[in-house]
């Protein structure tokens, strides 16, 4: 097993813990909340794997047919995981469960796509667009995060006003990134279909 692969299943191992940690309390009062900021710590790493694995894998020219058949479902288990937990918690994180349907009903017809392409010989590679839907998707769900983790801090130390100040823009910002990933994430999925609807044919 090259290295890049074994820091792709890193990323997959990081899914239960980050899972765990972030629905361990079902209150929405944030005080003393450690499990949401280990949540986003964990999340962070698993995200910051994503990029390493790839480029571990050209640094070392490990690039490997399996590498890029297991790499974007880590990615797309990661992300589905993170927004199906943070639907659960939406009064927090502000995410609707639409935007969650919409990026993992994305993930569910390109990867299908992939399968059917595979015992052709064909491997669907990412694209740039696909790329930038990643980017924007982990973007939206880390802001979220942070923005929790952030919040558990000031309400656990005390700084109430501090908090209440920032809560209001917590929401908006989120919903904004939110937009922007699904959007992208919807483009994204079009332009793979449109350049591969050929082979389905075949």
């Amino acid at each position: 097993m090259t290295l890049a692969t074994k820091l792709t299943f890193t990323r997959v191992a990081a899914i239960p813990v980050f899972l765990g940690c972030f629905l361990w309390n079902a209150n929405e009062d944030l005080t003393g909340d450690w499990g949401k900021v280990v949540a986003a710590v964990v999340f962070i790493i698993a995200a910051i794997t994503d990029y390493y694995d790839g480029a571990v894998a050209r640094w070392y020219k490990e690039e490997t047919t399996f590498g890029r058949f297991i790499d974007p479902i880590a990615d797309k288990l990661l992300v589905s995981t993170a927004l199906i937990a943070m639907v659960e918690r939406r009064p927090l994180t502000f995410t609707p469960a639409w935007a969650a349907i919409i990026i993992i009903a994305r993930e569910f017809a390109v990867t299908g796509l992939r399968m059917v392409c595979a015992p052709k010989g064909k491997i669907i590679d990412s694209t740039i667009l696909g790329k930038w839907k990643t980017g924007l998707q982990l973007t939206a769900i880390i802001t979220a995060l942070v923005f929790i983790a952030f919040r558990v801090v000031l309400i656990t130390y005390g700084y109430r006003d501090l908090e209440a100040a920032f809560a209001p823009w917590h929401g908006p910002i989120v919903t904004g990134l939110m937009w922007v990933a699904v959007a992208m994430t919807v483009y994204s999925g079009y332009d793979y279909l449109r350049q591969n609807w050929h082979l389905l044919d075949e």
